[in-house]
């Protein structure tokens, strides 16, 4: 017999996948470089700043659960309520050239790119979860229901992270190559274009 229940409050919903996309959240902030913030991502030599990007999912789950032994679950997923949200830092040298300052902001337009279709993206990871079944185990019920839930929220971030971040990361990594890190003559416009223009996905 399958009981039902919730995490996040998805299985009182009535479409199976719902998507909010909330807009980025940008932060900018000059550092001393003798002493730049705890929280700055360590420089990598040319480097004078860095576009420190996060794409994050907050996941409500629905599901039906058939108990298979007071330690194993079947659980099936019936809705999925999912948040996007992107979070950008930029961290750039005090007193650096209007140059770098642009490279920087060049970062932040190719991670905002893989954010703009997020709700898109986060869909397609999430439809073939609906119907799907995930086992697990663990010491009791409690534990065997957390690792299925575990492998639900693993399929949903890697399906997502697939079509965002990571290729926001390949875009970027190609950007540095194209700017030798903001360092040589080559207009952002035209180094952001052939970046997402080289996009394998």
């Amino acid at each position: 017999m399958r009981l039902s229940a919730a995490i996040g409050g998805a299985h009182a919903q009535t479409a199976p996948v719902k998507v909010t996309r909330e807009e980025p959240v940008i932060t900018r902030q000059e550092f001393d470089p003798r002493d730049p913030p705890h929280d700055m991502p360590k420089l990598k030599p040319p480097e004078s700043g860095v576009c420190d990007t996060t794409f994050e999912l907050a996941i409500g789950v629905g599901y039906s659960i058939e108990v298979l032994a007071s330690n194993a679950v079947n659980l099936w997923v019936d809705s999925l309520d999912i948040t996007t949200r992107q979070r950008i830092n930029i961290f750039t040298m005090a007193g650096a050239p209007a140059k770098l300052r642009a490279h920087e902001e060049g970062h932040r337009e190719i991670s905002e790119h893989y954010y703009r279709d997020a709700a898109a993206a986060v869909h397609a990871a999430a439809r073939p979860l609906i119907g799907r079944m995930f086992e697990g185990s663990g010491r009791d019920r409690k534990s065997a229901e957390a690792a299925a839930m575990r492998q639900v929220t693993a399929a949903l971030e890697n399906g997502y992270m697939i079509r965002t971040r990571i290729r926001s990361v390949a875009a970027n990594e190609r950007y540095d190559a194209l700017t030798q890190h903001g360092l040589n003559a080559v207009e952002e416009a035209e180094a952001i274009a052939a970046a997402i223009g080289a996009d394998f996905f």
